[in-house]
């Protein structure tokens, strides 16, 4: 730790994560900005993910593992990142993600310059399983965005934030939308129009991911009683399923993968060109 800098902590969650985790803490170990510590969080894998965790931990002291052997979620995992992390900052990031060697220099440097975000996000360019960036999450544009929610992966704040404002444990896989729900109004949420990772997704069958987030739904529609949001949420959710089911099933069409992203390439090239 170097007193003449501030310290940020890096967070990766991760649940048989293999294929990928490797690529991952390689992004964190290279960047521009050193003075980090990376808290890799294990959620009960079962395959070669802690050992490969393991692996960075004995070369590089700034990586540090913590395994229970449990299988809590990823709620429970992030609210023991920021107990357990060191640095003034935190710094999200998924276990299949690779983040750009600017990301921690530049994040920082613009919390630094604007003291009122709370929360600071970025845009991110869109991988698949080959490392081939195949679009942008967000048209790419200069400067900043006032926004309400994020790119998950993406976010860095002060480790008081995340301490004062812990995820919804119940809220499977929707913790984070849970969660900018819930301090949107009490919070300045910025994000960077300069993408700073690489985010990935692939495959297919996404229509299962949303059956698994109704029991969520319905238990946030009874946390929010009042609210309608979470109401409409749930509707649209449940009448996405049998659509997402055409899509990837019986048209066998990547048109739901594509239509998160505002920006497709036509002919995609290794992330490194992105460097």
């Amino acid at each position: 730790m170097q007193a003449d800098k501030d310290f940020i902590s890096v967070g990766i969650p991760f649940f048989n994560a293999e294929q990928f985790l490797s690529k991952a803490i390689e992004s964190v170990i290279s960047q521009s900005y050193d003075n980090w510590e990376l808290l890799l969080l294990d959620d009960g894998s079962n395959d070669g993910s802690l050992e490969i965790a393991k692996r960075f931990e004995q070369h590089d002291n700034r990586v540090k593992v913590f395994s229970d052997g449990k299988n809590k979620g990823l709620g429970a995992r992030l609210n023991e990142l920021a107990i357990l992390s060191n640095g003034e900052y935190i710094a999200r990031m998924d276990a299949d993600d690779i983040m750009h060697p600017k990301r921690l220099e530049t994040q920082l440097q613009i919390l630094k310059d604007n003291p009122s975000i709370d929360v600071l996000g970025t845009n991110a360019y869109v991988i698949d399983e080959n490392n081939l960036v195949f679009g942008m999450r967000y048209r790419e544009n200069s400067g900043m965005t006032k926004v309400e929610h994020f790119i998950h992966p993406t976010i860095m704040a002060k480790k008081q934030w995340f301490v004062d404002n812990p995820y919804d444990e119940k809220a499977i896989r929707i913790e984070d939308a849970e969660l900018w729900y819930r301090t949107k109004l009490i919070s300045n949420f910025m994000m960077t129009n300069e993408p700073l990772l690489f985010y990935r997704e692939f495959g297919s069958y996404y229509y299962p991911k949303y059956i698994k987030v109704l029991p969520s739904l319905i238990y946030l529609n009874k946390k929010y009683p009042l609210d309608k949001f979470w109401t409409r949420v749930l509707v649209l959710s449940s009448a996405n399923v049998p659509l997402y089911y055409i899509f990837e099933v019986i048209l066998k069409s990547s048109y739901i993968k594509k239509r998160r992203s505002q920006t497709i390439y036509q002919s995609p090239i290794n992330y490194i060109e992105y460097l």
